[in-house]
């Protein structure tokens, strides 16, 4: 078996392939390395979205002006970071098709750590406007690059707990921004954002994706890559060779330089497969739930709404952090009982209420 040892990290050479611990225990670690440098980003992602909805307020409480920040930069604040997303939906799979899954992450982390020191630098509203612009990136990667990352350098027995929990840490983000802002100045927001983007940097020491690598016909590298995330086990190996096979025949078919009418067929036969249509049409409708249930709304605007109904501002403050810490509990709940039903199941229940 192929040997690695990525600079930074203290490897242990797996030698007793009969023993469970063994085989788990290291390759389990190590993929949870890197998938917490992700968390990390998700738990900043929260904090973009939560800040909007404290900082806002703030800034008029202490001009003791609504002019301060007017209703139009108010509402170009809490939403332009989805806006300057759109550009990098495009440019993000462009990069990580080119460069692989660990240097865009890296220039992630950068923009992101350069984009909360323009926040915490800001005097006015419009500087203010600019880091959240510059925070388009981050909400960019979270239907792009951060999936894919999820995805590929994690075993199949692992990636639910792990997809699981980054959702978990979007909300802790959200929470905990709304909280600083309750309790403190909302610049510190932009202090712990700077904390955890220089913790994400550790993607410095990461190996680059073994599906990428694959793709490239690296396989040496694809396998020392793939056996240091995942280990030597009879399931590792058996995802290592399918995964190697299917990009050998992939890079097989291009050679071959097929007409493009040829590639067109391939594609319409590909989109029109149950297993690619199901699974879109399944996550496009989870995902039109989740957006037009209204909970980004409560999330961004929740002091406004609470105040507006309560005419009250410190229970509109306790009204928002109670609301998120019901969604990260609620969450927590649906967590524990997917162990106890089926995800159909536990659907058809939450679109019935």
């Amino acid at each position: 078996m192929a040997e690695s040892n990525y600079c930074g990290i203290k490897t242990e050479e797996i030698e007793d392939t009969t023993s469970d611990v063994k085989i788990t225990r290291g390759p389990f670690l190590r993929q949870l390395f890197v998938v917490g440098g992700v968390w990390t980003i998700y738990f900043v992602l929260g904090l973009c979205y939560g800040a909007p909805n404290v900082f806002i307020p703030q800034i008029r409480r202490d001009a003791n002006s609504t002019e301060a920040v007017s209703e139009d930069m108010a509402s170009w604040l809490s939403s332009i970071h989805g806006y300057a997303a759109l550009p990098w939906i495009l440019i993000l799979p462009i990069l990580t098709r080119r460069f692989g899954r660990k240097v865009p992450f890296v220039i992630l982390c950068v923009n992101t750590l350069i984009g909360y020191i323009v926040f915490y630098c800001s005097t006015s509203s419009t500087v203010l406007l600019i880091s959240e612009i510059m925070q388009g990136m981050l909400v960019g990667s979270n239907m792009t690059l951060l999936i894919v990352i999820v995805t590929e350098y994690t075993s199949p027995r692992y990636r639910g707990i792990f997809m699981t929990v980054k959702s978990t840490i979007f909300f802790w983000g959200v929470w905990i921004a709304n909280a600083t802002g309750t309790f403190s100045h909302w610049k510190n927001i932009a202090l712990l954002a700077f904390v955890c983007s220089i913790l994400s940097l550790t993607a410095f020491l990461w190996p680059e994706s073994p599906s990428w690598l694959a793709m490239n016909g690296r396989f040496k590298e694809c396998a020392t890559s793939h056996r240091w995330l995942k280990g030597y086990d009879k399931e590792a190996e058996n995802e290592l060779e399918s995964l190697i096979q299917s990009q050998k025949e992939y890079l097989s078919r291009c050679k071959r330089k097929e007409a493009s009418w040829s590639r067109l067929k391939h594609i319409l036969e590909t989109i029109t497969t149950k297993a690619f249509y199901k699974p879109l049409l399944l996550s496009m409708t989870v995902m039109s739930l989740y957006n037009f249930s209204g909970k980004f709304v409560c999330t961004m605007y929740s002091i406004e709404l609470i105040k507006k109904i309560t005419n009250s501002e410190s229970t509109a403050y306790t009204g928002m952090l109670i609301l998120e810490a019901v969604t990260i509990f609620s969450m927590q709940i649906g967590k524990q009982r997917q162990n106890f039903a089926r995800n159909r199941e536990l659907f058809s229940r939450v679109t019935e209420d």
